[in-house]
């Protein structure tokens, strides 16, 4: 009974200490909707905007795809935690030996030799971590875990940012079709007028034909809006998981608030906080645990092997008092010789490192650089805007001059479309520079690595 005692304890030791591991990588898990990051886009005041980024969340397939990265991933950290640990297992045996010729011991002579055997124990095995072999491993596949979930943050920020920029192209596009409808229309109406002066003799075939070409491009161009338009919608769609391709809700480019603040300078710890290069520095890091185990291989092995359990010839003394069957041992290993296998290893390792070292630099280097373009494309946008409004009032202006000479007859009627369709041409090119200065903003978000810096001011790089 105390063996049986004594087994039960041991067990249940075992199970604390895998139930106590399991617990600390649960633990580690993340709130990955914060990948959303919801309260930045709040800042573009667009509701619709915000319930599709939710939908994305929950229908997406490729952050789908992630978590199950991240599971497979989670799964190779107990991996490793697993070799830390002890193994039990059960390796029972219950067989006869057959009679044979007899056996012999020395001077000792039994004849017909013939016996069973009924062996019940466990097997306990368990590799002493003396130098931390097992414990290095087991940080290396957390730091790979790490850079896992880096990779997933990166793909969240990747593609919310690329929907809203479809998006917010999406209302563009819709708005420029609208405009581009009453550019034809107003076209129409030249070439309208333009016939009958010909018809009249006050314009030459020339002036016609020319005022016909116009319109085609014009309705070739309508032709490509509405291909975008379509395109938009299917890639969309795709984001948000909708197979039926259906209608994508969207509000009006009217009610688009460009109010935000874009920084002057940046800030140089943003650079640190970008996933791929937070992914670099734990690589490097990994890399290092893998050098240290390396140079471990090289150190002896001891394996702590052991039996409990019960040893006995007959069945019904199976479990009797003097059955037990117990036994401990350390078996030491040591390569003398493996082909120079452990050294390359280990120059492989130290080549890694320092490969990753260098490709922690680039990527700080290319960082900088990349948020620092997306922060003068931002500061351009901007501008720009600022101009095609100017230019765009300039023009509402003109119009307003032409309708009055119109009126008083110091103007024809020619003249007076032509001016609308110079302001339907600013117009376009205003909603362009507007949503392109959102796209700036959103571009500046995605490469400051999903950050909010809309809103600081910040030391330049």
């Amino acid at each position: 009974m105390k063996k049986i005692i004594f087994l039960l304890t041991i067990i249940l030791v075992f199970l604390a200490v895998c139930s106590s591991a399991e617990a600390k990588v649960q633990k580690a898990q993340i709130n990955k909707y914060d990948y959303i990051n919801i309260p930045f886009w709040q800042k573009y005041n667009d509701e619709i905007l915000i319930n599709h980024l939710d939908n994305m969340f929950k229908n997406n397939f490729d952050f789908k795809i992630a978590a199950y990265n991240i599971e497979e991933s989670e799964r190779i950290v107990k991996l490793a935690l697993s070799d830390e640990l002890p193994q039990i297992a059960f390796n029972g045996y219950v067989g006869r030996t057959l009679t044979s010729s007899d056996e012999k011991f020395g001077d000792i002579t039994i004849p017909d030799y013939a016996q069973y055997r009924y062996l019940l124990p466990l097997t306990l095995s368990y590799e002493a971590d003396i130098w931390g072999k097992n414990r290095l491993k087991t940080k290396s596949s957390k730091k790979q875990l790490e850079m896992q979930n880096e990779d997933e943050r990166s793909l969240y920020i990747i593609l919310t940012s690329d929907f809203t920029i479809n998006y917010y192209n999406l209302i563009k596009t819709d708005k420029l079709i609208e405009i581009q409808d009453e550019l034809i229309k107003t076209q129409e109406q030249v070439c309208s007028y333009m016939q009958k002066r010909f018809d009249n003799g006050l314009a030459s075939q020339n002036e016609v034909l020319n005022e016909k070409k116009n319109l085609t491009f014009l309705l070739e161009e309508k032709n490509n809006l509405e291909e975008k338009r379509d395109v938009l919608l299917n890639q969309l769609n795709v984001f948000l998981g909708d197979r039926s391709f259906e209608e994508i809700e969207r509000t009006d480019f009217d009610s688009i608030n460009t109010s935000f603040y874009i920084p002057e300078t940046i800030d140089f710890d943003i650079v640190e906080k970008r996933p791929d290069v937070i992914k670099s520095k734990l690589k490097l890091e990994k890399s290092g645990y893998d050098i240290r185990v390396a140079k471990r291989e090289f150190l002896p092995s001891f394996i702590i092997s052991g039996n409990l359990g019960y040893n006995a010839y007959q069945l019904s003394h199976l479990f009797g008092t003097h059955t037990g069957l117990a036994n401990i041992g350390v078996i030491p290993y040591l390569d003398i010789f493996d082909g120079g296998r452990k050294v390359n290893i280990y120059k492989i390792m130290k080549s890694r490192y320092n490969k990753a070292f260098e490709e922690y630099n680039k990527n700080i280097l290319i960082s900088a650089q990349e948020i620092n373009d997306a922060l003068y494309s931002a500061k351009t946008a901007k501008k720009n805007y600022e101009i095609s409004n100017r230019r765009y009032d300039i023009q509402k202006e003109d119009d307003r001059l032409i309708s009055i000479k119109n009126e008083i007859g110091t103007a024809n009627i020619i003249d007076r479309l032509i001016k609308q369709e110079e302001l339907y041409l600013a117009e376009k090119q205003n909603v362009s520079n507007k949503i392109n200065e959102i796209i700036a903003s959103v571009n500046l978000y995605k490469a400051s690595g999903g950050q909010d810096i809309l809103t600081s001011d910040n030391i330049d790089l």
